[in-house]
């Protein structure tokens, strides 16, 4: 199995299934609710009794607001994620973060700061750390008052995407397009 199986979880259908390739949403009714799931997924939070929780291999988590270290350049950000999954010089980082860094459309804001670079940025060199540690699937948590997912991840085609299954958890349908929804 790749990608995500999740079965009897509160809120959720009976059996709800993301396989790699597939970019799907969950909508929920609170924020909490949001941080629970995202939390559950990655392993972060146990699954309530009964319910099970199964992954085809390493599930990341991208914050709404990127989850960025503030004291890291985007590149910075990107090779910090790569160094701790995986056992790579510093140089073998830099190159292989510098390909996820142009795949989601970053180079011109790779010296910048977070605090330098917008909200919608942010969460795109989020991504691109994700995509560094070659998940099978990527938790993408949503907020109001930040761009979609889908305007973002639709403004430049990234192949290292179909590498993985991307679920989006939001507390709003409206914020779900791109994204096919939970049945």
């Amino acid at each position: 199995m790749d990608g995500l199986l999740l079965e009897r979880v509160p809120g959720l259908p009976e059996r709800f299934r993301i396989d790699v390739g597939e970019q799907r949403a969950i909508v929920v009714p609170q924020a909490a609710d949001r941080r629970r799931l995202a939390d559950v997924l990655t392993g972060l939070e146990d699954p309530p009794s009964g319910a099970l929780v199964l992954a085809g291999g390493p599930v990341r988590l991208v914050p709404a607001e990127g989850g960025l270290l503030p004291h890291l350049t985007v590149l910075g950000n990107v090779m910090h994620g790569l160094r701790t999954t995986h056992q790579v010089t510093q140089q073998a980082a830099r190159d292989e973060s510098l390909v996820k860094v142009i795949g989601c459309g970053l180079e011109d804001v790779q010296d910048r700061y977070p605090h330098e670079i917008t909200p919608g940025r942010r969460r795109l060199a989020g991504v691109a750390r994700a995509l560094g540690a070659y998940p099978r699937a990527i938790v993408l948590e949503d907020a109001t008052g930040l761009p979609t997912w889908g305007s973002l991840l639709s403004i430049r085609p990234n192949p290292d995407l179909a590498s993985a299954a991307l679920l989006l958890i939001t507390t709003s349908a409206s914020r779900t397009t791109g994204f096919a929804d939970a049945e």
